[in-house]
């Protein structure tokens, strides 16, 4: 049986162990903590949903040559470990595991910026999120879903995303789909009965028409009576941005008579009603315009140069706008 002395000699004992063994444990993990990530220039890492604090210790120290990050990971057996946000970061050189830990906790992630700007094709701006993708290194190549979102326009609003991960921005542009197609049904009960569109799909096709003929917002409506009223009398469209669109697929390029008399399925001059699908991104101005609308005493508009037109109601009248604005150049 122990002596009173010896129990407290073995109580200082346990003590002195357990303190040196935290105090070990300290200094591991401050040491393991700071260890710097050696590199030249500024690198990208890439936490993916589902990934926790553990999983990417360990691609940090396959990527970066760390060593013990064990003992991060063994110090959060004892308290809760942080939650860390997916995303891509951009690791500085000499940055820490400490600093990386607390940069991941915090959502520090590099941000990219994509605009798809009203009056724009889906294939350019296809061509301009997969020049994103390349140059900042974002995945090997461009996920099918993100290309899905541009087989062709008015698929999402028009406006400036910015994401971190092509996740990211599929979760972004998926959110822009659902919220586009929220707006188009509340804005639908609006449309007056006297305006001849039959569908949402319809109104989204007349809006980008309207997108590419008018410069000034002001203009929306008037230009929007003048196609409905070209709808309801069962007159072609005639609308120039059609003919563009059909022979170019893009805009830019020369309307000549070439184009204008090309037969396709977009061409206005020569398809009766509207053309199958959206010739643009139409803004919320174009849509408003195109729904609320109805038809009204104009049948022709001609552009006066300044981006404002002239509306006509006979072709006599037009004849002469024509004469004043464009011949007369």
């Amino acid at each position: 049986m122990l002596s009173i002395g010896s129990k407290i000699t073995a109580k200082k004992a346990l003590l002195l162990l357990i303190f040196f063994g935290v105090l070990f444990l300290q200094i591991k993990l401050h040491i393991s903590l700071n260890q710097k990530v050696l590199s030249e220039t500024n690198t990208s890492f890439v936490i993916k949903k589902g990934e926790n604090l553990y999983s990417v210790l360990a691609k940090l120290e396959d990527k970066y040559d760390l060593h013990s990050t064990w003992w991060i990971r063994f110090n959060y057996i004892f308290k809760e470990a942080p939650v860390i946000k997916t995303g891509r970061y951009n690791i500085l050189p000499n940055y820490s595991i400490k600093d990386l830990i607390n940069a991941f906790e915090n959502g520090d992630v590099q941000q990219f910026k994509f605009t798809v700007i009203e009056g724009t094709v889906a294939k350019n701006n296809l061509k301009k999120l997969k020049e994103i993708i390349t140059k900042e290194d974002i995945g090997e190549s461009l996920d099918p879903v993100l290309e899905g979102l541009f087989l062709k326009e008015a698929l999402i609003a028009p406006d400036t995303y910015f994401f971190s991960t092509q996740e990211d921005l599929i979760a972004v542009l998926e959110s822009s789909r659902s919220y586009l197609d929220d707006y188009l049904e509340s804005i639908w009960k609006e449309k007056p009965s006297g305006n001849p569109l039959k569908s949402i799909d319809e109104a989204l096709v007349l809006a980008s028409i309207i997108e590419r003929e008018s410069l000034l917002a002001s203009e929306m409506p008037t230009i929007a009576s003048v196609f409905l009223f070209r709808l309801q009398k069962g007159m072609r469209l005639q609308a120039d941005p059609t003919s563009a669109y059909g022979y170019y697929g893009e805009y830019g390029d020369k309307i000549g008579r070439a184009v204008l008399d090309d037969n396709n399925q977009f061409n206005t001059y020569r398809i009766n009603g509207l053309p199958p699908s959206p010739i643009c991104y139409p803004s919320q101005g174009a849509i408003e315009a195109a729904i609320k609308s109805v038809p009204g005493n104009y049948l022709y508009f001609v552009a006066k140069g300044d981006g404002s037109h002239v509306f006509s109601k006979t072709y006599e009248e037009h004849n002469k706008a024509v004469k004043k604005y464009i011949y007369s150049k």
